[in-house]
């Protein structure tokens, strides 16, 4: 999508309005235009307070300007050089450094070639980019500008600090596209510039942000909760006057010393001569399994099974805009989802009776068999972990920065799509009730002690919610709106947002320029 804007008369009062607000006055005579007019008279940025000659001026003038107008910078240069014609720096931030230093004209020449690294530019300081540097370095931004980019995820052009304007003529900022193969750079968004409560002057600039990153989706669990063991064997018949049962079995849910939300099976019944004890109920209390009936007139009977655990809910899908800094753009996560609940324990096997007499117990040890211990639940799964946003294509984030464009294009890639929402991790299996005590071999007429039952299933987590989709905007501001004319606009494809439980997260935005909240 292409959108122009352009009218000679609005782009004259953004002039007078950035003019008058910079304290200058009525524009210079011969200057109808503020980005006609030298820094010094139409923002402060002419070198020592004072006027640009034309002759310094690159678009201006009908000559190569001179060593006297500022600092001189190419890709073959060196940075410990003069910063003269015949003997550039090598870097645009060394030349705008040397540019800041007290009585050095505030002006950068750049070569119309490519310079990589971030760029630091303050109020007062003028980049002039398409200069022919084989050529006495005479003015050919019509046709070529001086190309600034830096490495992947960084910010190419960032304007803020310094007194008056910022001003950038000629050149074409160019941040990097993300490679979708880094999984380290999920999320990461590609922005062109930034200006950061500074003034700024552009005229015949590209600022291009390429394709951000997709966001990174909800890291999957490799393995269930922690599953419940076997309960413990209920003790052999004959072995006590009361045969007692074996301990419990406890699964550890959460914190060790918070027993609340771990699973226990219930503990077996005891055995004795006249009859066998009932089994206790699993934990937690609520739905745990039964512990089984003591035999008496009849045989004992087995625990129930525990509960299985409840499912987490879902976390929500990612809403909103995100939000600008100092240091760019950040999409929004979606939600974890919430835990399962642990399962509950299944209960106590009952006790059988015993005996005293021929082919049975002894008198001093006539109890029966204690009954199996329940199987502990499986804990509950933990919620599915959120998908990340899609990084944002951005041509120019402003942060109360007051524009004023001159044939400039802004032109942004695809937004980044939301990461997936992570599903929820699979609760724990619950413990087998353990088995009930045996009768000893050759005892006859008694029968063994019941076994536990077994516990129940944890929960599943929930998922996680779906990322933010990523955007892709001319403009990305907070404060001072963008100026209405003198710059046109290309933007790419918005991202989708990313899957979540049963819906998505919010697509990103595609716009020429979107308000964010301060």
């Amino acid at each position: 999508m292409r959108r122009v804007y352009w009218s000679g008369v609005v782009v004259v009062l953004a002039g007078l309005a950035t003019a008058a607000s910079a304290g200058c006055g009525a524009l210079p005579e011969g200057c109808p235009y503020l980005l006609q007019c030298d820094l010094g008279e139409a923002g402060g940025g002419g070198g020592g307070g004072g006027s640009t000659p034309e002759e310094c001026v690159p678009s201006k003038s009908g000559e190569a300007v001179n060593d006297g107008c500022g600092v001189f910078v190419a890709a073959s240069g060196d940075d410990a050089a003069a910063g003269t014609k015949a003997a550039p720096v090598k870097t645009i931030q060394q030349a705008v450094t040397r540019a800041q230093q007290e009585g050095a004209a505030r002006r950068v020449y750049a070569c119309a070639e490519t310079f990589e690294g971030q760029v630091e530019l303050p109020g007062g300081v003028a980049l002039f980019g398409g200069l022919d540097c084989s050529n006495g370095w005479s003015w050919i931004g019509e046709t070529n500008k001086t190309i600034l980019t830096a490495p992947e995820g960084e910010i190419p052009l960032v304007m803020r600090g310094g007194g008056g304007a910022a001003r950038v003529e000629d050149v074409h900022v160019t941040a990097r596209a993300i490679d979708p193969s880094n999984e380290t750079a999920r999320g990461l968004s590609s922005i062109a510039a930034l200006a950061e409560s500074i003034a700024v002057e552009m005229a015949r600039c590209t600022l291009e942000a390429s394709d951000a990153a997709d966001g990174r989706d909800g890291e999957p669990y490799e393995e269930p909760a922690l599953a419940g063991e076997q309960g413990n064997q209920g003790r052999e018949a004959c072995s006590g006057e009361i045969v007692v049962p074996g301990g419990v079995k406890r699964n550890e849910c959460g914190t060790p010393d918070d027993p609340s939300d771990d699973s226990t099976g219930g503990t077996g019944g005891i055995g004795q001569m006249t009859e066998g004890g009932a089994g206790s109920p699993g934990g937690p209390e609520g739905a745990g399994g039964l512990g089984g009936a003591g035999e008496r007139a009849q045989e004992c009977t087995a625990g129930t099974a525990g509960d299985d655990g409840l499912p987490g809910e879902p976390g929500p899908n990612a809403t909103g805009l995100g939000t600008l800094s100092s240091s760019g753009y950040a999409g929004l996560s979606g939600t974890a989802g919430s835990p399962g609940t642990t399962a509950q324990g299944g209960g106590g096997g009952g006790g059988a009776k015993g005996a005293s007499g021929a082919n049975q117990c002894t008198p001093e040890s006539p109890g029966g068999a204690s009954g199996g211990s329940g199987g502990p639940g499986g804990c509950g799964g933990k919620g599915g972990n959120p998908g990340g946003p899609g990084g944002a294509s951005i041509a120019l984030v402003s942060l109360d920065a007051e524009l004023t464009f001159n044939d400039v294009l802004l032109k942004s890639g695809r937004g980044g799509r939301g990461g997936n929402g992570g599903l929820g991790q699979e609760g724990g299996s619950g413990g087998l009730g353990g088995p009930g005590g045996a009768v000893p071999a050759g005892i006859e007429g008694l029968h063994p002690g019941c076994s536990g039952g077994p516990g129940g299933k944890g929960g599943n987590g929930g998922n996680g919610g779906g990322g933010l989709g990523g955007h892709s905007l001319g403009i990305a501001y907070r404060g001072k709106p963008p100026p209405s004319s003198g710059f046109s606009v290309e933007t790419g494809e918005a991202g989708p947002g990313g899957t979540g439980a049963g819906d998505s997260g919010a697509a990103g935005v595609k716009a020429d320029a979107l308000e964010f909240a301060p």
